[in-house]
Formats: C-alpha cells, sequence, structure tokens
C-alpha cells in the first residue's frame, strides 16, 4: 500500500462490500517502459480514482467507538441494499425500498444519492415496499433521482453484558483483552512468571495498536559515553 494511507485513500460502506478510491493531486498517468505519462484527455487536479496499486495481502479495515464497550448486536450483520430512480421520501416513509430487499424494523440504514435526505438513520416499522421513520425525519422528494440505500452496523449499548453481547474493539485491541484475561487467570493459579509473559503480550499489541496510529521518533544522545 501506499505510504500515509490514512490522506491518500479512501473508503466507502456498500453492507459488507468495500469501495475503495485513491486520492490525487495531479492527473492520473501511466508507465510504459519505464516512463511515467500524461494521458492527454485526463484531468488535472485533485480528485478520487480508482486504485491503480495491487492489494497483494487484502485490504484491513479496523474501527471502534469506544464509548460503547459492549453491544448487543454483532456489527458484521449488513448485508441490505436497495438502489434505483424509484425511491421516493414523505416526511417519514421511504417508498421504494423495504422487507422485499432484505430490510426489517429497527435496521440501521445509510442513504446517499438523494437530493436532501442523504445520512444515516434507524426505522421503526416496515413493509413489502416501505421504511418508516420517526416523525419529520426527511424532506418530501420524489422518485428520479439515483438512490442507494444500503444497511449499516447498528451500536446497540448493552447495559447488562453477558456472553450474548460484543465487544467493541478492534481485533488487536480484541486480543489484547485476551491477553489481559489470560494473565489473571494465571495470577489467580499462582503462576506468577505465566502472568508476566501475557502481561507483556498485552502492553506489546496495546502499543502496537497505538503505533498504527500514531508516528513515534525516538531521539538518542550521540557521545562516547552514550547510553543507548
Amino acid at each position: 500500500m501506499s505510504f500515509d494511507t490514512h490522506k491518500n485513500w479512501f473508503y466507502e460502506l456498500y453492507g459488507r462490500k468495500i469501495h475503495l478510491w485513491q486520492w490525487v493531486e495531479t492527473a492520473a498517468t501511466d508507465t510504459i517502459d519505464g516512463i511515467k505519462i500524461k494521458f492527454p484527455t485526463e484531468y488535472y487536479g485533485n480528485q478520487l480514482i480508482y486504485p491503480n496499486e495491487d492489494i497483494t495481502n487484502g485490504l484491513r479495515v479496523e474501527y471502534t467507538a469506544l464509548y460503547e464497550p459492549f453491544i448487543a448486536e454483532a456489527i458484521e450483520t449488513t448485508t441490505k441494499r436497495a438502489s434505483g430512480t424509484d425511491i421516493s421520501f414523505s416526511t417519514t416513509t421511504i417508498t421504494g425500498a423495504g422487507t422485499d430487499d432484505g430490510f426489517a424494523t429497527g435496521d440501521r440504514v445509510r442513504i446517499i444519492g438523494s437530493a436532501s435526505n442523504d445520512g444515516d438513520y434507524t426505522s421503526t416499522s416496515s413493509g413489502s415496499n416501505t421504511l418508516v421513520f420517526p416523525s419529520a425525519t426527511f424532506t418530501a422528494e420524489s422518485s428520479g433521482e439515483s438512490i442507494t440505500i444500503y444497511q449499516i452496523p447498528k451500536v446497540v449499548a448493552d447495559a447488562s453484558a453477558d456472553e450474548s453481547s460484543h465487544v467493541n474493539l478492534n481485533r488487536l485491541l480484541t486480543l489484547a483483552i485476551i491477553d489481559y484475561i489470560k494473565a489473571q487467570v494465571a495470577l489467580n493459579s499462582g503462576d506468577v512468571q505465566l502472568k508476566e509473559y501475557f502481561m507483556r503480550e498485552f502492553y506489546k499489541k496495546i502499543a502496537d495498536d497505538q503505533s498504527n496510529r500514531r508516528k513515534i521518533s525516538i531521539s538518542f544522545p550521540i557521545g562516547n559515553f552514550a547510553v543507548r
């Protein structure tokens, strides 16, 4: 992948699919015989283009919301989608998407492509071709725009966490928690050495998670008697 990926790669979620884009500040170029060239018809300036790199080992996306440590619904269950020019809005209802497309009451959905109603909303009821939302949610809008509605993860706080709850953390932090639990189990059994091993693994994963988000530089003193 590229350098500074947080600055020059962008993605958009479409249910369980990710659309990936690359940010460029010049014209799109190609390489022929080792020489970069700009095609005459290419637009020059800031733009989003399809990626021009092979992602050999796939793409890893991590996200979390620490203000809700436990959620009651698995964040992976986002498979519903409706798209077309026949979708319209009243102040409370979407017509053109509903249970026929797989949506259900209480789904969290994202709307894109509308004239006035793009955003994220949670439905209160559903029909075969309708989704109903709280009063005065939308601006009335006739069909005609190319609109897409798709399901997105719904973070439902779980006030009484139990075995069925989901930890709302990325994979690396989840693995760190597992190491912490192993350390406490080892401590309770009296194995201090094993406890220290798992605590080192815990702090290592916490550090790795933070290093993925920050650039950290370390300076050393220079001299004959410097301690490094």
